[in-house]
């Protein structure tokens, strides 16, 4: 039966069993080709898989040839897509062009060849167009399956790498010497590793989210979490000191301190984080500051001491040479001129010594800080202070009454030192010192219209250096009391301004 739209195969009487010996035959086919396939030495397989297009077209031809099929295309585009499916889209287009010449040459009339009747060319046409379609579609097809495929094997190895990457970091996480956690954009903490456990004594359920917020201690809490909240809301580095329980029950203070994890477009993705054990290090801080602060008292003593011994001793004795000189001078009228300015010039030499000494000793401690208080104390210093550099201080100082009596030191010691400084560094000619007391505080002002202090050391005293001893010691002093010193520079000049609570020493 010849069709040029559709094939039909009749299942019943002689044509079923004539179908059902087709059948045998064609498993007879399968049988024999397994068994050859298999006789076939590994070089003859190869070659035999290789051009396994040319067997199978080959064998569709003498299929139809030997039949005599009088509709040969199914037999044909089967074999056409068995080439296309074993051997690819070349295979498949070598074996519809051979399907179509053999379909050229079998359709042809007899005895007229390529010569063929209205429907064995319709036919013949529509079997080639149906060949090389039936190639081109399985070939895009199978290109589309194969990407399919890479895209998801790309995306098994990309997520077996991500796998490993996080067992990587959770193994390296869990044998960190330190505390480690990561949060997600919105701050939830859900990872902790095994020394963060262990330290806290709680389980990854209990820290996840806010619960890590427990364990802070109740009046570190809001600091803790205030400054938490700004860093995300800033998108910016995070920091704090808090007091944290342990598993035993103790509270340590801890450093806490995490940083961004940002995407490529700039989006927030959480934050990692790291906690350090700090109790150690406040103690010896803590130690450090006493010692510092006993150092400075024993200081200040030790310059009440050789003040005093020089204002009641050395000055003296310098009087009293001075006395005898002149009395020694108007006993010498009858001495030779030599002999008498000799007199003059050690009478001139032990007033300076004097003046020299009182000086001294009144830089070492002024004796109106102890007998009339901080303010005659200022104002006495700065007159001398302006003599002495040529400076123009201009000093504001309210009434603020006497203040405890290390209080009223140590603001004569920050204002002396600042002073010096402005001195030696500024090379400003006009100053400025402002004392102002509130009921809570005592502020102490310093500014000078000087060349400023460079960027770079105006950097390192912010992060807590001391580039020398005067700014060590005004910082130490007021962190005895509790208070703070901050220092602003720039171009126009330089502000120190020191603030200590009246609550008393610490």
């Amino acid at each position: 039966m010849r069709d040029g739209e559709h094939i039909s195969i009749p299942v019943t009487g002689v044509d079923a069993s004539r179908s059902r010996r087709d059948g045998a035959f064609t498993d007879a086919v399968r049988r024999a080709a397994a068994r050859l396939y298999a006789l076939l030495p590994g070089t003859e397989r190869e070659f035999l898989v290789s051009n396994i297009w040319l067997l199978a077209t080959s064998l569709a031809m003498i299929v139809c040839y030997a039949f005599n099929l009088p509709d040969p295309g199914i037999i044909l585009l089967l074999a056409v897509v068995h080439s296309a499916l074993t051997g690819g889209w070349k295979a498949g287009l070598a074996s519809a062009g051979l399907a179509s010449a053999f379909s050229a040459i079998y359709l042809s009339l007899p005895g007229k060849l390529l010569r063929y009747a209205d429907t064995d060319l319709r036919q013949l046409i529509a079997m080639t167009l149906a060949g090389f379609a039936t190639v081109a579609i399985i070939a895009a097809l199978r290109r589309r399956h194969l990407a399919a495929i890479r895209g998801l094997s790309r995306h098994l190895r990309e997520a077996r790498a991500r796998v490993d990457v996080e067992r990587t970091f959770q193994a390296l996480a869990d044998e960190a010497p330190v505390l480690l956690w990561m949060s997600d954009a919105a701050g939830r903490r859900f990872y902790f590793n095994r020394r963060w456990l262990s330290y806290t004594g709680s389980t990854l359920r209990d820290q996840r989210g806010d619960g890590w917020r427990n364990g802070i201690y109740p009046e570190d809490l809001t600091g803790a979490v205030d400054r938490y909240a700004l860093a995300i809301r800033s998108c910016d580095n995070y920091e704090s000191e808090y007091r944290l329980r342990t598993a035993t029950g103790e509270y340590r203070w801890v450093q806490d301190m995490a940083v961004p994890r940002v995407s490529e477009d700039g989006r927030l993705l959480g934050y990692l984080g790291c906690t350090t054990d700090r109790t150690e290090r406040k103690r010896v801080e803590a130690e450090l500051h006493q010692l510092s602060a006993r150092l400075l008292e024993l200081q200040d003593d030790e310059r009440r001491r050789i003040a005093r011994e020089l204002h009641d001793t050395t000055a003296q004795n310098l009087a009293a040479i001075s006395m005898h000189l002149f009395i020694l001078k108007d006993a010498a009228r009858q001495l030779d001129a030599r002999y008498r300015d000799n007199i003059t010039q050690g009478i001139q030499l032990a007033e300076q010594c004097s003046q020299e000494i009182r000086t001294v000793s009144y830089l070492l401690h002024p004796p109106l800080l102890d007998e009339l208080g901080l303010i005659s104390a200022l104002r006495s210093y700065t007159t001398g202070f302006v003599q002495r550099t040529g400076i123009h201080v201009d000093l504001k100082i309210h009434e603020i009454g006497r203040l405890p009596e290390e209080i009223e030191t140590t603001v004569f010691r920050i204002i002396q030192e600042a002073l010096t400084n402005v001195h030696r560094h500024s090379g400003a000619r006009q100053s400025e010192v402002r004392v102002i007391r509130d009921p809570k505080e005592v502020k102490v002002i310093v500014s000078d219209e000087g060349r400023g202090i460079p960027e770079e050391k105006l950097r390192m005293l912010g992060e807590g250096a001391s580039l020398g001893v005067g700014v060590a010691g005004m910082r130490e002093r007021t962190r005895q009391f509790g208070g703070h010193l901050r220092i602003a520079s720039s171009d126009h000049g330089t502000t120190i301004t020191a603030v200590l609570p009246l609550g008393g020493a610490r």
